[in-house]
């Protein structure tokens, strides 16, 4: 259920309220503007001590998030190579090994395409890290991974080690870490074209 935010203008006058009631429940008899003078016990209108009601607070922004879902995120060219290969989209999909479960378990989008009754798959990972990009790198790099030179585009290549069959990449671009089951199927993302 998504919560109705309250324009700004409502909360700060809820706000407003709220203390003004507070300062004048606290006010000393007579010090009120109906008052003569000191010590006077002049009628002073009565105030509502009853406290307010609670206002809600708005919450706080959340980052925009990417609408990429497994069907948007490769070209179309890709999806219809897939297709022909007889891969389609895996409901419960094996994790292509640490680097791919970290990033599933940090909330990234998973996407892996099988071919029935094969161990053959496509896997693509796809999370917003922001400004902690490096830090991955930096722990990828830690773990064995090389900065693919000869490609120059930001892409590192797992270690040879990683899996017996597949080498991953991964690519940093705009705050956003691709992972791709190997290195030509990060050509087909359409946010790094």
């Amino acid at each position: 259920m998504q919560r109705r935010r309250q324009p700004i203008a409502v909360i700060a006058a809820s706000l407003l309220a709220l203390i003004l009631s507070g300062c004048a429940a606290s006010a000393p008899a007579g010090s009120g503007s109906g008052a003569s003078g000191p010590g006077v016990g002049g009628s002073v209108a009565p105030v509502d001590t009853a406290p307010a009601p609670a206002t809600p607070t708005a919450p706080a922004a959340e980052p925009a998030r990417s609408s990429a879902t497994c069907g948007t995120v490769l070209t179309a060219d890709e999806y219809a190579r897939i297709a022909d290969e007889g891969l389609a989209l895996d409901d419960d999909p094996y994790l292509l090994g640490p680097v791919m479960e970290r990033m599933a378990g940090a909330g990234a989008l998973v996407c892996v395409w099988s071919k029935p009754a094969s161990d053959i798959s496509a896997w693509y990972a796809r999370l917003e890290v922001g400004a902690d990009g490096e830090t991955w790198l930096t722990e990828l790099e830690a773990e064995g991974w090389l900065e693919d030179t000869e490609r120059g585009d930001g892409t590192w290549l797992a270690p040879v080690e990683y899996d017996s069959n597949y080498q991953p990449s991964v690519q940093l671009r705009d705050g956003v870490l691709h992972f791709a089951s190997y290195n030509r199927f990060l050509e087909s993302v359409v946010e790094l074209q």
